[in-house]
């Protein structure tokens, strides 16, 4: 991102170990870069490293939000506005950091099945979230960002005052996942694959298993095949059922496949083919497959 000229940059995500903080630090000499923090002494190291570098790294503390949403994304961040204010204070004393805000991830909210209950959800987490901003702010430390939400949540959280930005990524391609749950941007990314194997009539085998398409939020559908289904993956193959179609796949025909995460199905890939109304245009490299190595 920095290399095509992005100089705002959101790692929404704790950066820990000092090769992952010399990378970073380094990279805050070209460009803004944000990090989240839950834990002071990941704060003190990345201090001494940006000063060592010479560079200074902006820094959100992350907050759980995990309790206002019913156990949901337990992970990384601070549990109480008590130790965001505690953590905030003791980072903004740190060389070469800056203090600019909070973050906090309501946005995996597929057990609200309906949008009343998803609405409720996010009204709730998100008014712990900017409680702690306000306890923040009146310890004295100016808050700038406040980060939430993402594409399943993004026209809830944008209505929710004090919060600044949303972390929404998924909808630039849209998945089955996000479909199901009723987010109604157009499908932007399809797998292509080919029948390789018509063992019975009812049954199509196509040659894209789970090495190729993940399947954590449920099976990919079929794009622009009413009456064809996918009802299982193995590593190398996907299993089709035919129900009345309007037009039998044949051994060798391509479908497209829509999966039901792209975030986890992207990362198996090398590089994007981009079409436009049906015409190849070129490849995109995937710059981002293997960065976490």
């Amino acid at each position: 991102m920095a290399n095509s000229g992005i100089d705002n940059i959101l790692i929404a995500n704790e950066i820990v170990g000092v090769q992952k903080l010399a990378r970073l630090a380094n990279l805050a000499k070209r460009c803004r870069i944000e990090v989240l923090v839950d834990d002071l002494t990941n704060a003190k190291e990345m201090s001494k490293i940006a000063s060592d570098i010479g560079s200074t790294i902006d820094v959100l503390v992350e907050v759980n939000l995990s309790t206002s949403l019913d156990g949901i994304l337990d992970r990384c961040g601070v549990a109480s506005g008590k130790e965001a204010v505690k953590l905030a204070h003791s980072i903004s004393g740190l060389k070469n950091l800056r203090f600019n805000g909070l973050m906090g991830y309501e946005g995996a909210l597929r057990k609200f099945t309906d949008f009343e209950s998803r609405k409720t959800a996010v009204e709730t987490a998100l008014g712990f979230l900017v409680g702690i901003k306000d306890q923040v702010e009146d310890s004295g430390l100016a808050v700038d960002v406040v980060s939430a939400g993402g594409t399943m949540s993004y026209n809830l959280t944008s209505q929710i005052l004090g919060v600044t930005e949303i972390q929404a990524g998924g909808y630039v391609f849209m998945d089955a996942g996000y479909r199901k749950a009723g987010i109604d941007f157009d499908f932007a990314l399809t797998v292509l694959t080919s029948v390789i194997s018509r063992p019975r009539p009812e049954k199509v085998i196509v040659d894209s298993g789970f090495k190729t398409i993940s399947a954590e939020y449920g099976l990919p559908l079929i794009k622009d095949m009413v009456g064809v289904e996918c009802i299982g993956l193995n590593a190398e193959h996907g299993h089709l059922r035919l129900g009345q179609p309007d037009n039998v796949p044949l051994c060798g025909d391509k479908l497209e496949m829509i999966p039901s995460h792209v975030d986890t199905t992207v990362c198996l890939h090398d590089n994007y083919v981009m079409t436009r109304r049906g015409e190849v245009e070129g490849k995109l490299a995937i710059e981002a497959r293997g960065k976490l190595q």
